[in-house]
């Protein structure tokens, strides 16, 4: 089983993303991913690319910037991932940050509900150490 966030999920998650027939937009989209205070790795910091052509995950930094980027701690992290949060309360409470067009987000909410499925089946295989 892969530990949330270490390079095996990431390598996993990727695999889950390119595999996925229904992760797919007309316009470009890029997403990344920050988490603060993962435990044993401090911030690990990962993209999702979804195109005409499907979709997979970038790990660090990228000089070009995102189209949004979603920033958390990891205790949020894994509430959100697990079902026990859900991020609009989450960034309501000012425990994730949105930064980026927004608008962006909004407008390719199909393909982040694809990205949502082709992933959860990871998402019940992944262990989630304790912060």
């Amino acid at each position: 089983m892969p530990e949330y966030l270490s390079e095996v999920w990431l390598d996993e998650l990727d695999r889950a993303v390119r595999a996925s027939v229904r992760v797919s937009a007309l316009a470009p989209i890029v997403i990344e991913q920050v988490v603060h205070d993962v435990p044993g790795r401090g911030e690990v910091r990962y993209r999702f690319r979804v195109d005409r052509d499907g979709a997979h995950v970038t790990k660090g930094d990228a000089p070009d910037p995102p189209d949004v980027r979603l920033t958390t701690d990891y205790p949020t992290a894994v509430a959100i991932a697990l079902g026990r949060e859900n991020a609009q309360i989450a960034l309501a409470r000012g425990r994730l940050r949105l930064g980026g067009d927004v608008d962006t987000l909004v407008r390719r909410a199909d393909a982040l509900g694809a990205l949502d499925d082709a992933t959860a089946g990871l998402r019940a295989a992944t262990t989630y150490p304790s912060p």
